[in-house]
């Protein structure tokens, strides 16, 4: 059985009162990066909830890339985790083409 990304953001979002957890999972669906960027509490909750697949295909990986700063790294647990998104930022960064295309 395999749990869809809305009742995950549900789950993730136990502690608020049912009307604002379902507007928050509603806003994070719509633009996750615009929710993401305004409050980083909440994105440290995603990374700490989501699978990486499921990540990637809610923000996107430019958005991941730039979503993950030190800063957000840092506070994240346990130290296997940062680790894991420490290399994950430097793999995007190293395998992002920019949209001009490649140089030759």
């Amino acid at each position: 059985m395999q749990i869809e990304l809305p009742d995950k953001l549900n789950a993730m979002l136990w502690d608020l009162p049912v009307n604002k957890r379902s507007g928050l999972s509603d806003k994070i669906l719509t633009d996750p990066v615009q929710v993401f960027h305004s409050d980083e509490q909440l994105f440290i909750r995603v990374l700490n909830s989501l699978k990486w697949y499921e990540l990637m295909k809610l923000v996107g990986r430019q958005n991941m890339l730039d979503l993950l700063t030190d800063s957000t790294i840092k506070k994240l647990y346990p130290v296997q985790r940062r680790t894991f998104y420490t290399n994950a930022r430097r793999l995007l960064s190293k395998y992002t083409v920019p949209a001009a295309g490649q140089s030759t």
